[in-house]
């Protein structure tokens, strides 16, 4: 809440965050293209650097928030996973002369995307009118967050040696279907591949709770309307 108060009342803040969730688009896009176009999983130059200046910003943005927290040191021990997962380890194993598996490449260019997430929630909480306003943005943002990271890994290691998958629309297609619970037609060959389909459907009913509590909210928020009317009207 100190985190969400602060930002609402710190343009420079707010601006900040917004800066973050940019970076955190440029970084999934630099991905989709490693992934998805080039398929080679390397470090190339151009990208790597802009991997690098983009992890600097939200080590910037971090200290940012910890500078106009109340308590500095509680916020800083409190939220230092926002810190470690901003590091551009990418460029320190480049630097180090350490060539990276294609699972390592893809986990370590994934994890800036934390900051990102948590900086579209504070957004979606700004922004939203009510509390069950911002629950059900929440749920969303997560299903299509999730939905794409899962078809990102699912092209990444499927592509190629599963003949039923054609172009990254089947995974996004295939992602969809999993964490919705429904299931697809397309089945896993590899064991990344296993363990997305285990893990999503999985994640799709952790979350759904989400989209029932925000129903079942709207329909008693309706109830009550009209109870609410009938009484103003006879006194």
């Amino acid at each position: 809440m100190q985190t969400q108060q602060a930002i609402s009342h710190s343009p420079l803040l707010r601006l900040a965050n917004f800066i973050t969730i940019l970076g955190s688009i440029a970084i999934l896009s630099s991905l989709t293209f490693d992934i998805v176009k080039e398929n080679t999983y390397l470090l190339p130059g151009p990208l790597l650097d802009l991997h690098l200046v983009i992890c600097l910003i939200f080590i910037v943005d971090f200290f940012a928030w910890t500078l106009s927290a109340t308590r500095k040191w509680r916020f800083f021990f409190s939220h230092i996973f926002l810190l470690l997962v901003s590091i551009p380890y990418l460029n320190i194993m480049n630097l180090l002369g350490i060539e990276l598996s294609k699972s390592s490449y893809i986990f370590l260019k994934c994890l800036p995307l934390l900051r990102g997430m948590v900086g579209i929630y504070y957004v979606v909480l700004h922004f939203s009118r009510s509390r069950l306003h911002s629950l059900m943005l929440t749920y969303i943002f997560i299903i299509i967050a999730l939905s794409y990271l899962a078809a990102l890994f699912f092209y990444a290691y499927e592509n190629g040696v599963n003949p039923a998958l054609h172009g990254f629309g089947n995974a996004l297609w295939w992602a969809g279907m999993n964490i919705t619970t429904v299931g697809a037609s397309i089945f896993p060959v590899t064991a990344v591949g296993k363990t997305l389909a285990v893990i999503l459907p999985g994640l799709g009913m952790i979350f759904f709770p989400l989209f029932t509590v925000y129903v079942t909210s709207l329909l008693e928020q309706s109830d009550r309307c009209p109870s609410d009317s009938a009484t103003e009207q006879k006194d």
